[in-house]
């Protein structure tokens, strides 16, 4: 990213969207890739369990899983 003002390169803004697509295709199921994007979006957990219709204690475990998926890929690189 350049130092001249807040906005990203273009070139930095297309690798970050890959960057993300490859994370995301990590993922094997919908419902993972669901509660990611929700993340990503800034929601807590306890709105993402509400927003899924699933207990909180399901969301951490399916984050504790996108985590170690994400540092797989991130470490494979």
């Amino acid at each position: 990213m350049s130092s001249a003002g807040p906005e990203p390169t273009p070139e930095f803004a297309a690798e970050m969207v890959e960057a993300v697509d490859r994370l995301f295709k990590q993922l094997d199921d919908d419902e993972l890739r669901e509660i990611a994007l929700h993340k990503l979006e800034g929601y807590t957990n306890e709105e993402i369990a509400n927003k899924i219709g699933c207990v909180l204690s399901t969301i951490k475990r399916r984050l504790r899983l996108i985590r170690k998926t994400w540092q797989r890929e991130i470490a494979n690189e």
